[in-house]
C-alpha cells in the first residue's frame, strides 16, 4: 500500500451537509441549554411551592390545644393533628426552636434552616441533600419562643419531571435534526451539482475537448466561472484550430506572392534587354511581402498579438492596395481606394487586417474582373471596409463560400473561411453584401488612440486627405 497517497478529500455535497448539520446542532444546543436550566428551575419552584402550601396548611391546623400540648411536651402521642399533604412523598413535622422533633414525622434533629426560621420568625426554604425543605415559624404568644412546621420532599419527583422534559426536548431536537439533514442533503446536492458539472467540464477541457459550454446554475459566482471557462475553451479551441490550419493557410497566402516573384524573374530572364536590376528589386519587394505574410500568419496562429491591439485602417489599406496594384496592372486592371471619412484606428490586430485584405484582393484578382474598389468609411463606433470588383459575381449557394475546403469552391476553399475567422476573432464581421458584382464588407470595432500615437498625425480620426496609395510599399520585418 502506498503510504504517500493523498488522503481522500470529501465531496463538496458532503462538506455542505456536514456544515448545515453542524450549524443546526450548534444553534439547537445554544437554545436548549438555557431552556433546560429554565425547565429544571420551573419544576423545582413548583415543587417548593406545593411543599410550602402543605406547611402553611399544617400551621393553620395548630390550634391552642395542640400548642399547649407542644409547650408541655405531651404532643408526641397526638394523631390526626396535621393535615394530609398533597403527596405521599411530603413529610410534615413540628419542631422546637432548638430543632427537636415534637410532632409528626421527620429527622430527630432538624436542619439549620428550621432553627433559622425559629430565630427570625421568617418562612425559609432550602434545597439540600434531603430535597426541598420549607420551614414555617409558629410564634408563641409571648413572642419569646416559637415552634416551626417543617415540610420536606425529596428531589426525585421534580428531577424525574425534569428528566422527562429533557428527554422530550432531545426527541424533538433529534426530529428537527433529521428534517434538517434531509433538507441539507437536497440543498447541498443542488448547490454541488453545477460545481460538479463545472469540474467535469474542466476535466474535459484538460483532455482537449473544447466543446464545453457554460452551466447555468443561478448562482452568480458559479455562472461567472462557467462562462469564463467556456470563453477559455472557445479561445483555446480557436488557437488549436489555427495552429492545425497554419500549414494550409500559409501555403494559400504565400502562393500568390511566390507566383508573382517567379513570374517576374522568369519574365526578366526570357525578355531580351530586360532591366535585371529592376527585376531583382521587384523580387526583393515581393520577398519582403512574403516574409511579412509568414510573420503575420505565425503571429495569428500563436495568438500572441502584437504590442498594439489596434490598427491604423488607412495606413494598412494603403499599404495592402499598393502591394497589389502591380499585379492587377499587369492584367490591365487597377485598385482604387476611397476614404469617405478617414477613421484613425480599428480595434483589430494589424496582421489579421492585412491578411483579410490580402484574401479579399486575391479573390478579386483570381475570380473577378475590372477595377477593384476598396472603400473605407467611419461609422458610429465602427469602421467599414468594402472590397468589390466588376466581375460576374458569386453564384450558387452563397453560404457555401464560407465553408472551409467546400466542394463548391473554385479555388482552394481556404481564403474566405480564414478571413472570416480572423475578423470574428477580433470582434468584427465579414459578409458578402452583394453577389453581383461581388462586394465584401468588413465591419471592425472602432479603436481609440493612446499616448503612444504621435500628436498631430494626419490620421488622428478627423476627416482629411487620404494617404497616397500609388506605388509599391516595401516593408522589412
Amino acid at each position: 500500500m502506498d503510504d504517500t497517497a493523498a488522503p481522500r478529500v470529501p465531496l463538496l455535497s458532503t462538506i455542505l451537509q456536514r456544515s448545515i448539520l453542524l450549524g443546526a446542532a450548534l444553534a439547537m444546543l445554544l437554545f436548549a441549554l438555557p431552556l433546560g436550566v429554565a425547565v429544571e428551575g420551573l419544576y423545582r419552584n413548583q415543587t417548593a411551592g406545593d411543599v410550602a402550601r402543605d406547611a402553611e396548611r399544617a400551621r393553620a391546623e395548630l390550634n391552642d390545644r395542640v400548642l399547649e400540648a407542644l409547650r408541655e411536651g405531651t404532643a408526641s402521642g397526638m394523631t390526626g393533628v396535621l393535615p394530609a399533604p398533597h403527596s405521599a412523598r411530603v413529610v410534615l413535622g413540628v419542631y422546637s426552636s432548638s430543632g427537636a422533633l415534637l410532632l409528626g414525622e421527620g429527622p430527630d434533629r432538624a436542619e439549620a434552616v428550621v432553627r433559622e426560621a425559629a430565630r427570625t420568625l421568617v418562612e425559609t426554604e432550602t434545597v439540600g441533600r434531603s430535597g426541598i425543605v420549607v420551614a414555617v415559624p409558629v410564634p408563641d404568644d409571648d413572642g419569646r419562643r416559637a415552634f416551626v412546621v417543617r415540610a420536606s420532599e425529596n428531589s426525585h419527583e421534580y428531577v424525574e419531571r425534569t428528566y422527562a422534559a429533557w428527554a422530550a426536548m432531545a426527541g424533538i431536537g433529534l426530529l428537527v435534526l433529521l428534517v434538517v439533514a434531509a433538507v441539507a442533503r437536497s440543498r447541498a446536492r443542488r448547490i454541488a451539482r453545477p460545481l460538479e458539472s463545472l469540474a467535469r467540464a474542466a476535466e474535459a477541457l484538460g483532455r482537449g475537448d473544447f466543446t464545453v459550454r457554460a452551466v447555468r446554475a443561478g448562482v452568480a459566482e458559479v455562472d461567472a466561472v462557467s462562462q469564463n471557462l467556456e470563453r477559455t475553451a472557445r479561445r483555446l479551441g480557436g488557437m488549436l484550430e489555427r495552429e492545425r490550419a497554419f500549414s494550409s493557410d500559409a501555403s494559400h497566402q504565400m502562393r500568390t506572392p511566390l507566383t508573382a516573384v517567379r513570374i517576374g524573374l522568369e519574365s526578366a530572364l526570357i525578355t531580351p534587354g530586360a532591366d535585371l536590376r529592376q527585376a531583382a528589386s521587384d523580387a526583393l519587394v515581393g520577398l519582403d511581402r512574403l516574409e511579412q505574410t509568414v510573420l503575420d500568419l505565425l503571429e495569428l496562429a500563436r495568438d500572441t498579438g502584437g504590442t498594439r491591439t489596434r490598427a491604423d485602417v488607412a495606413a494598412v489599406v494603403a499599404d495592402v492596395a499598393s502591394s497589389w496594384r502591380p499585379r492587377l496592372q499587369a492584367l490591365g486592371r487597377d485598385v482604387l481606394v476611397r476614404f469617405e471619412q478617414r477613421p484613425a484606428f480599428a480595434a483589430v490586430s494589424e496582421p489579421a487586417m492585412r491578411t483579410v485584405l490580402d484574401v479579399l484582393l486575391d479573390n478579386a484578382l483570381v475570380h473577378g474582373a475590372g477595377a477593384v474598389r476598396v472603400s473605407v468609411r467611419g461609422l458610429e463606433g465602427a469602421v467599414l471596409v468594402d472590397v468589390s470588383d466588376e466581375g460576374g459575381g458569386v453564384g450558387g449557394d452563397l453560404r457555401r463560400i464560407w465553408v472551409r475546403r467546400s466542394a463548391d469552391a473554385k479555388g482552394t476553399g481556404i481564403g474566405l473561411s480564414l478571413a472570416r475567422s480572423l475578423v470574428e476573432a477580433d470582434g468584427g464581421r465579414l459578409e458578402l453584401v452583394r453577389a453581383v458584382p461581388a462586394t465584401f464588407a468588413v465591419l471592425l470595432p472602432l479603436g481609440v488612440p493612446d499616448e503612444r500615437d504621435e500628436p498631430g498625425r494626419p490620421d488622428d480620426g478627423r476627416p482629411g486627405a487620404a494617404p497616397s496609395v500609388s506605388g509599391p510599399v516595401r516593408r522589412r520585418a
